[in-house]
């Protein structure tokens, strides 16, 4: 097996020939000194001045994303209890999410196809805004359909708590 190589020097191309066994032992060499995604994750964490709090509240903020917004729309679609959320949700938002599933719902007459209760999280944006809440958006997929749902999150008393919420 032969490789063409460009010496400094001249502007020629340079046959050289190579062994099976030498090219080998290049490509493990080259997977050895190649660094691993933990060591570039720590280096542009460095570079950018990133915190591990940030990473960690990121992963926060994803999980209650993920989860508030599929039962926000098992709660309009009538399959769950708006109190379900109470615990992580403002009494507004609780009040706006009951006022929906009450004209959603009237429309439903019979009960839900199995299959149907959940959504698959197609895609989550995040936003981290200056004053230390995050706006989020979590798109939906359902059988026939696709929603997406807003969601602004901040701390409160050492938690995270939805203090608005909007259905598109």
């Amino acid at each position: 097996m032969s490789t063409i190589t460009i010496s400094s020097r001249s502007a020629t191309a340079v046959q050289v020939p190579r062994t099976v066994n030498q090219s080998a032992h290049e490509a493990i060499s080259m997977s050895s000194s190649c660094e691993s995604p933990a060591h570039l994750r720590r280096a542009l964490d460095h570079i950018f001045h990133r915190s591990e709090v940030c990473r960690t509240e990121h992963r926060a903020i994803v999980e209650i994303t993920h989860a508030v917004a599929r039962a926000v729309f098992e709660i309009v679609a009538g399959y769950r209890s708006v109190s379900q959320l109470a615990f992580v949700m403002e009494p507004n938002c609780i009040a706006k999410l009951q006022r929906r599933a009450l004209l959603e719902t009237a429309q439903y007459t019979v009960g839900p196809e199995p299959g149907t209760a959940h959504g698959q999280i197609l895609s989550l944006h995040l936003d981290r805004c200056l004053s230390g809440c995050w706006e989020c958006t979590a798109i939906l997929g359902f059988k026939n359909r696709v929603r997406a749902v807003a969601l602004k999150i901040e701390p409160w008393h050492g938690r995270w708590q939805v203090t608005d919420v909007e259905l598109i």
